[in-house]
C-alpha cells in the first residue's frame, strides 16, 4: 500500500504543475483587472473586490522571488546538500521529522486555502494568489519553525495541540543531538551563507510567514534542520 508521504508528494507535484502553468500563461501579459459589480455584490464584497487591486504589485514581487529562489538559490546549494555524509541515526530522525512536517503542512495548507478564500468573500483573487504564493515556499524548502514549532499554531486553525507541539520539539531536539560536532560546524557555515543569499533575494519584500523575533541560536538550529530536511 502506498505510504502517506507518497500521496503528499503526489499532491505537491500536482500543485507545482499548476503553479508553473500559471507562470507560463501569465508571462508577457498584464494581470487582469477585477470585475466589481456593485449591483450583484454586497457592500462588503464590493469593497473587498475594489481593494484587491492593491495586491497586484505583491504578486509580481513574490513571483519574481520564487523564480530566483528555485532557479538560482536552490540549484546553488543542491549539490552541497547531496554530498553530505549523513550518519544512519541522524538519517532516521530526519525521516521521522520530514514525514511529520509534510503531513502537518498538507493539513494546514488545505485549511488555510479554504479559509483565505472564505474570509476574502471569494472576490479577492489577487490577495488569494499572493497568499498562495507565500505558502508554496514551504513546499519548495522546509521551514520547521514556521510549520511545527511556532506556538502560534496553538491558536491558528487548524490548531496544533500542546502535546503535538511538545512531540515536535522533542524530535527536533533529538535530531540536533544526532548531528556530529564536525558536521554541525560545517552545516552552520553553509546555512549562514544560504541565509545571506536568501536575504538578498527577498530585499523587495517577501516576509516569512509564521515567524517573528527568534533568538539567533534557535534560528540557526532551525536553519540547519531545514537544510537537512531538504532532500530534493
Amino acid at each position: 500500500m502506498p505510504s502517506v508521504i507518497y500521496y503528499i508528494m503526489k499532491s505537491i507535484f500536482k500543485l507545482l504543475i499548476l503553479f508553473n502553468f500559471f507562470l507560463e500563461e501569465s508571462y508577457g501579459q498584464e494581470i487582469a483587472s477585477n470585475t466589481c459589480d456593485s449591483t450583484i455584490l454586497t457592500k462588503k464584497e464590493y469593497e473587498k473586490c475594489i481593494s484587491d487591486t492593491a495586491w497586484t504589485a505583491d504578486i509580481i514581487i513574490k513571483t519574481n522571488y520564487i523564480i530566483k529562489f528555485k532557479t538560482f538559490l536552490l540549484p546553488k546549494y543542491r549539490l552541497i546538500r547531496r554530498d553530505l555524509n549523513i550518519p544512519a541515526t541522524l538519517q532516521k530522525s530526519l525521516q521521522q521529522l520530514k514525514l511529520i512536517y509534510d503531513t502537518v503542512l498538507s493539513k494546514k495548507l488545505s485549511v488555510f486555502q479554504i479559509e483565505m478564500d472564505r474570509n476574502q468573500k471569494y472576490v479577492q483573487p489577487k490577495a488569494y494568489i499572493s497568499s498562495l504564493l507565500s505558502l508554496q515556499v514551504f513546499k519548495f524548502y522546509p521551514d520547521i519553525y514556521a510549520i511545527l514549532l511556532n506556538e502560534i499554531h496553538l491558536d491558528l486553525r487548524p490548531k496544533s495541540t500542546s502535546e503535538e507541539q511538545y512531540l515536535y520539539k522533542q524530535i527536533f531536539d533529538n535530531t540536533l543531538k544526532s548531528i556530529p560536532v564536525e558536521l554541525y560546524q560545517k552545516l552552520s557555515k553553509i546555512t549562514n551563507e544560504l541565509s545571506i543569499d536568501n536575504s538578498k533575494l527577498s530585499l523587495q519584500g517577501f516576509p516569512k510567514l509564521f515567524h517573528g523575533l527568534i533568538p539567533d541560536n534557535y534560528r540557526s538550529q532551525c536553519d540547519i534542520i531545514n537544510f537537512l530536511l531538504w532532500t530534493e
